[in-house]
């Protein structure tokens, strides 16, 4: 699964026309950085933006220890009412699952902190752990309740929705610049975007999808740009964090089937949908999936579009989907 983390995986957001109404909020949230670009009468919502930010980790950070999610994934709640970002979050995540044959799984906490959370110089990897781990993977231990609430009868299950929260939290704040009347913005956090409208003089805000280059280029080489209007972008890739094991090369997408990082011939995967959170949970199970079924998940959902950036015996290749051809920006 893709962690939250300080460098987000594929994405170049390339600004817009000079207007006077032209406005921006910018700084720092989820481990990353966040740039908006918005258009209106000149009100500056740079504060109540920050303030929705903070208020989305306090539900569903898992690197805040009293957030929603954490107490939840601790079953220590008491009589907190379940936040509506958290059922929201969860909800799609388990469509998400259900559509991916389980290759996106919010449920892998146990399994990613197996894996990413110790310093793996002088250990070796114990298959009975991951096996034993197992046992509790799966968003089937997720219970639901008839007025909505999410709950778990097994202690043992965790959440760790970073493969999506972050496309989520664009969502909420998109939402939020809509409610403002604001009818043109770009919201990017981390890398995940969403694009309302046009800019001033009609152009669709364009979006550049970098090369998957390991270890990162501060060149930022673009594969392609994209135009967007009214839709979702996000990207995930292993190529700028992974560990070694043994010597060998670990990307940060966790096959939930195998309980080890996926082995794929995918590099890194863009997806467009018509909202952030489903291009951020299904560019995360693309990962998993590889090539192949990938391109074949693409197909079966026409509400999305994709750009898969694969290798092929070492070569470096791109694949676009039908549609995508008419969004390619010049």
């Amino acid at each position: 699964m893709k962690y939250l983390l300080p460098l987000a995986a594929g994405l170049i957001v390339l600004s817009g026309c000079d207007s006077t109404k032209r406005m921006e909020a910018r700084g720092f949230a989820q481990g990353s950085t966040y740039s908006i670009i918005y258009y209106n009468d000149g009100t500056d919502l740079q504060y109540q933006i920050d303030s929705i930010l903070v208020a989305y980790d306090r539900v569903l950070s898992t690197y805040q220890p009293n957030s929603y999610i954490s107490r939840w994934n601790a079953g220590n709640l008491g009589d907190m009412e379940q936040p509506v970002w958290f059922t929201e979050v969860v909800q799609q995540s388990i469509s998400v699952s259900a559509a991916t044959d389980g290759a996106f799984d919010i449920t892998v906490k146990p399994l990613m902190d197996f894996w990413f959370g110790r310093n793996w110089e002088s250990a070796t990897v114990d298959s009975s752990v991951v096996d034993s781990i197992m046992a509790f993977i799966g968003t089937d231990g997720i219970k639901q309740r008839t007025e909505g609430l999410f709950t778990k009868e097994d202690p043992r299950v965790q959440l760790d929705v970073n493969a999506i929260a972050q496309g989520h939290s664009v969502d909420v704040v998109a939402d939020y610049l809509s409610t403002k009347g604001v009818a043109s913005f770009l919201v990017e956090i981390g890398g995940e975007v969403f694009a309302r409208g046009t800019k001033p003089d009609g152009k669709q805000w364009a979006v550049g999808i970098d090369r998957p280059i390991e270890g990162g280029d501060p060149a930022r080489e673009l594969a392609l740009s994209v135009s967007l209007r009214d839709r979702g972008l996000a990207t995930s890739g292993n190529y700028r964090k992974f560990i070694e094991v043994n010597g060998e090369k670990l990307g940060h997408s966790l096959n939930p089937h195998t309980g080890h990082p996926a082995t794929t011939d995918v590099l890194s995967a863009t997806i467009i949908a018509p909202d952030a959170a489903t291009a951020d949970a299904f560019a995360t199970a693309c990962m998993v999936m590889g090539m192949e079924r990938s391109k074949q998940l693409i197909g079966e959902h026409p509400e999305l579009e994709g750009v898969l950036i694969f290798s092929d015996h070492g070569e470096m290749l791109t694949w676009v989907s039908s549609g995508l051809p008419d969004l390619i920006a010049d």
